[in-house]
């Protein structure tokens, strides 16, 4: 006679299938530390490369980094590298330069030597990846795991465009809503991955669709309107204003579910909300902690529906972080002082002061601002005019965006370079346009340093189509004559960058 226990087991099995490593998923909670991390990548014969540079991308969810590490492969294809970690198992993106592009997850466990194996296929795209690390997702997911949040991304609708414009905000959250619902069957089908995975991804997922579109209603708004109205530009009194209880779609999010911490999109997400302009939730400066959780919650409380927890947690965090990454500015005594008295030698205490440290010395490489005045030429001599300030220089034009996830990481990632390359006669000019929030913006450049343009929308528009490109970051180098010599979109990583740039940089 079989026990009760085995019974239960034998049902369970006979109605569901065998239990998978999902079962024992493993969740992430915030923890100051480092992780050790090796492997092997094999290469079929048929792809030829003299070295190969493996790229791993670590989230640090509290101060709202995204840290790359980068390696070089031996002879026989094995790495190994040291990184800082903020989470006590990370949910990491691997790459090499075979196709930066074509990432896969690992997931990372702190204070431990953790090794993975990835093999590539004669197409270039990796086939395989084994873990040593039970984390309860399966070495298959984490293969499809990046490819799934694809999928979603490219899901769309054969419907035609609904105007949104003259309905409640209400109406657009039902309508973002909506989308998500359908796109989340997308998950369904094959390749088939676990409840849990499914869930993560749909999670990080939704967060972006969030930041990217609903945060940014007025220009979704605009946009909606052009789009069905044959491009017709809107009155400002045909857009409405969301208010501060239109945000209570938050409640349904479930911020403080831990699972947040492995998704990329969490710390944007977080960053997003702190510089809502309808929240407007008050800069941490050097306020004491508890007294801005205080002012927090009074703007936040009954739209999440949470008072304590992880979320408000990521809320300081990603504050400080801000502070960090924005401006390249580092704690005052005051503000330390504060983050002692609030988290008494904690993790979250060790993270942050850890953090200021590596600012500190960052700082030290910052270039001064120069806003600069658009020149007042007609739209077809605007670029023109600008380089035509830079004589004498090899002049690097970046077009960007506060919103731009990409164009923001590209240049956190250039700063190693930047300094050397100004020395040798280089110029670095940021150009955006009102998509970014003039204050936003304000913030955004005092950690970026150079020669800064803020655009009309029309003279944005004129550039687009004159170097015809539509996607951002996009890239312009000019010789030391105001010659055009490349034009690229997309950031091709630190050493791609400084190899084109220096092209340019030593024509006589």
């Amino acid at each position: 006679m079989l026990s009760f226990t085995l019974r239960l087991t034998y049902v369970v099995i006979l109605f569901l299938g065998p239990l998978t490593t999902s079962a024992q998923f493993a969740k992430p909670v915030m923890e100051f530390g480092t992780a050790q991390l090796s492997g092997k990548v094999t290469i079929p014969e048929s792809i030829t490369k003299d070295s190969v540079w493996l790229f791993l991308k670590v989230p640090h969810p509290f101060t709202g980094e995204v840290r790359l590490y980068k390696t070089l492969l031996d002879t026989s294809g094995q790495f190994q590298l040291k990184i800082n970690t903020e989470t006590n198992l990370s949910r990491c993106a691997v790459s090499t330069d075979i196709d930066i592009d074509n990432q896969v997850s690992v997931v990372v466990k702190n204070g431990r030597q953790n090794t993975i194996s990835l093999s590539y296929g004669d197409d270039r795209i990796i086939n395989s990846v084994k873990t040593d690390f039970n984390s309860g997702f399966t070495d298959e997911e984490l293969l499809q795991s990046q490819k799934r949040f694809e999928d979603l991304i490219m899901e769309r609708s054969n419907k035609p465009i609904e105007p949104l414009y003259n309905k409640e905000f209400s109406g657009f959250i039902d309508h973002a809503n909506s989308v998500l619902q359908r796109k989340r069957t997308v998950l369904d089908k094959p390749p088939f991955i676990s409840e849990k995975m499914k869930e993560l991804i749909f999670k990080d997922y939704s967060l972006a669709v969030y930041y990217i579109h609903v945060f940014d209603y007025h220009n979704e708004m605009v946009l909606n309107y052009r789009n069905t109205n044959n491009h017709k530009a809107p009155d400002s009194s045909e857009i409405k204003t969301p208010v501060r209880k239109d945000y209570s779609f938050l409640k349904n999010l479930d911020l403080n579910n831990s699972m947040y911490l492995y998704c990329f999109s969490y710390p944007v997400f977080t960053q997003e909300l702190l510089n809502n302009s309808t929240l407007n939730i008050p800069r941490i400066q050097d306020t004491p902690i508890r007294e801005w959780l205080v002012k927090v919650k009074n703007i936040l409380g009954d739209l999440t529906g949470l008072d304590q927890g992880l979320f408000y947690d990521m809320l300081v965090g990603n504050a400080y972080g801000m502070q960090f990454e924005l401006e390249l500015k580092p704690l005052t005594v005051k503000q330390v002082n504060n983050i002692k008295s609030y988290y008494k030698n904690g993790d979250l205490e060790k993270i942050l002061l850890g953090r200021n440290q590596e600012i500190m010395k960052l700082a030290m490489l910052k270039e001064p601002i120069v806003i600069n005045k658009t020149p007042d030429v007609s739209p077809e001599e605007l670029m023109k005019a600008i380089i035509s300030s830079y004589k004498g220089k090899t002049v690097i034009v970046d077009f960007w965006a506060t919103w731009c996830v990409p164009c923001i990481q590209a240049i956190k990632d250039s700063r190693d370079f930047k300094k050397q390359l100004t020395d040798r006669g280089a110029e670095f000019i940021y150009i955006t346009n009102p998509t970014s929030p003039k204050k936003l913006w304000e913030k955004h450049i005092e950690g970026i340093g150079g020669h800064q343009y803020y655009l009309t929308t029309e003279e944005w528009k004129n550039l687009l189509e004159s170097f015809n490109f539509e996607a951002i970051p996009t890239y312009l180098i000019f010789d030391k004559n105001g010659v055009l010599k490349q034009q690229f979109t997309g950031y091709p990583g630190n050493e791609e960058m400084l190899k084109r740039i220096e092209t340019v940089l030593n024509i006589d």
